[in-house]
């Protein structure tokens, strides 16, 4: 087995590093640690707790992962996990958090990028794909759903839902469910405005999917339909495809209620 674990780096005899894993100096590891093969800490990074972080993976100066959660709620002493998945990059001051609750955990899955000084908190659900730009921040409980992207200094409040293939403008304030494949953007609180066009291609949906999600979209919100018709209307039409029924599920789902586009979005889509 070949580790390089730099000579000014502490690492706890109980943690457990994989095969050609480098640990640059004054990194800190904690003793309830499995990192997997092929990862890579840079430097100054503090990894604790009962965290266990998959392979091949790209951690940059002061990032923290699996450190205690900052929920006023945590009791010092409660057991709380932290998974990583593999193939993820963490660039500078990222900080993901444990969960509170004992036995919980924090999870992010697989390809992820998260950009300078984003922060994922605690018992946070990250997908695959996703991308966090710099200074994204995510709160409590939040769930990102496969190939979202999150832009620059937004912010999405605890407990909300981003769903798959959406994306949240930089600057954003999010305060309600994003439901999949849509775009949202604005303050005081961010509103979905359009299919994500872009996005959707760049996960390899055809032309076709992307114009029965920009339906549905048009169904739902750019009409004068009460929204209960509007879903029976999308169940109904679309409803036997599975893209459109993630988004329906999505919204029957929502705990915190929807970011339903308000009449700018009308003028937006007046094209379509």
């Amino acid at each position: 087995m070949t580790v390089k674990i730099h000579k000014q780096t502490v690492v706890d005899s109980k943690a457990e590093i994989g095969e050609n894993c480098e640990i640059g100096p004054f990194c800190t590891i904690g003793p309830n640690v499995k990192i997997e093969d092929g990862t890579k800490l840079v430097s100054h990074v503090v990894v604790d707790g009962h965290t266990t972080i998959g392979s091949n993976c790209s951690i940059f100066p002061f990032a923290t992962i699996g450190v205690q959660s900052q929920d006023q709620k945590y009791v010092p002493g409660t057991v709380t996990y932290c998974e990583i998945g593999s193939d993820n990059v963490f660039r500078e001051f990222v900080s993901i958090h444990s969960g509170t609750e004992e036995g919980t955990t924090t999870v992010v899955g697989n390809h992820n990028a998260f950009l300078a000084h984003a922060h994922v908190a605690h018992n946070c659900s990250i997908g695959d794909h996703v991308v966090l730009s710099h200074l994204a921040t995510v709160g409590g409980h939040v769930r990102v759903g496969d190939y979202a992207n999150l832009g620059g200094l937004c912010a999405v409040h605890q407990f909300c839902t981003v769903g798959e293939v959406a994306m949240v403008a930089g600057f954003a304030k999010v305060i309600q469910d994003v439901l999949p494949y849509t775009i949202a953007d604005g303050t005081p609180a961010a509103r979905m405005r359009v299919v994500n066009r872009v996005g959707m291609e760049r996960a390899g949906y055809s032309e076709e999917q992307i114009r029965d999600v920009r339906r549905a979209f048009r169904i739902l919100f750019v009409n004068d339909m009460i929204f209960a018709e509007a879903i029976k209307k999308v169940r109904h039409d679309l409803g036997h495809l599975e893209y459109i029924q993630k988004m329906l599920t999505a919204a029957d789902e929502s705990k915190r209620g929807l970011a339903v586009p308000d009449e700018k979005t009308w003028e937006i889509n007046a094209g379509d």
